[in-house]
């Protein structure tokens, strides 16, 4: 993990500061001509991804500016195909540490996207059996073994578990099992033996999907795990930390009003091409983060 963040940090230097790569709309490259298009890979329909997605074309659309969304198992699918020339996707969203391993692996694409904006940062959530053994992120770490619930192998999420192991080793201890989380959460609540300990969510803090709202509702059936291992801490060459600590509430559920849960964090990212869109729709696209981007993401939303 060490040697992969000394080749990643001049990257995430910028990212952390703000700043990024800055191609020339238009930019030619092998593969289909720039489009006047916007093609926005998104995340699975009804998701916080899609949600944004959604509010970018409404706004744009208002400014004359087309724009097609297509759905997404995640971060690493919407890398995928914003890299690839020969897919018409040319906006995307990630998180930063998916970005990070994405173009570690791939460092010609560094000087192929532009970053427009961030959207906050994404919280891991894990939620485990409240009759179970899994109190906290060390009982993650016992050698006797647990599986963990996350929502497919191309997702943000398993990127984050990846990264996690990494830099805390004995989280190797705990296997990642690629399924529809919500059911793994219904079969943890029943007691299905084949139930998996945990499942595992990155998202924003305020976000309140399916999963969280039953987990904070049914607080005799879950158990919010807090996520505190300081190795998470690990610092780039640049002093810069890849992930940082938050103390996040909880939505209002029965005996649960008030509380919070600490956990780790990472930075959302709304990445644009630099090579599939022409130069008068990437100026369009431009404006439109400039000056329409707190109708897009509200601060508050």
């Amino acid at each position: 993990m060490r040697k992969l963040l000394r080749r990643s940090w001049p990257l995430l230097f910028l990212l952390l500061a703000g700043v990024a790569p800055l191609p020339t709309p238009g930019a030619t490259e092998r593969g289909a001509a720039p489009g006047s298009e916007v093609v926005f890979s998104a995340g699975r329909k009804g998701g916080g991804y899609w949600n944004v997605a959604e509010r970018f074309q409404s706004v744009s659309t208002e400014s004359g500016l087309k724009v097609k969304i297509l759905e997404s198992v995640g971060s690493i699918e919407n890398l995928e195909r914003l890299a690839d020339p020969n897919n018409p996707v040319n906006l995307t969203l990630s998180q930063a540490d998916a970005l990070m391993r994405y173009v570690d692996e791939h460092p010609d694409f560094s000087s192929r996207f532009r970053i427009l904006e961030s959207i906050g940062l994404e919280c891991v959530f894990i939620i485990a059996d409240a009759k179970g053994d899994l109190k906290s992120d060390q009982d993650l770490q016992d050698p006797k073994g647990h599986r963990i619930a996350i929502p497919g192998k191309q997702s943000g999420v398993a990127v984050t578990f990846d990264y996690m192991r990494k830099l805390v080793p004995g989280l190797e201890n705990t296997e990642p099992v690629y399924t529809d989380t919500l059911e793994a959460m219904k079969k943890i609540r029943a007691g299905d033996s084949d139930a998996v300990d945990a499942v595992m969510l990155v998202q924003r803090p305020m976000l309140r999907k399916t999963e969280i709202h039953l987990a904070v509702s049914k607080p005799s059936a879950f158990h919010m795990v807090p996520v505190e291992d300081r190795h998470l801490l690990d610092k780039l060459p640049n002093g810069e930390e890849v992930y940082e600590f938050l103390d996040v509430p909880l939505i209002p559920g029965p005996s649960l009003s008030g509380k919070s849960v600490p956990t780790v964090c990472t930075k959302g990212l709304l990445l644009a091409s630099g090579s599939k869109l022409d130069q008068e729709t990437g100026e369009k696209l431009k404006r439109i983060v400039d000056f329409q981007w707190m109708r897009i993401y509200p601060t508050d939303f």
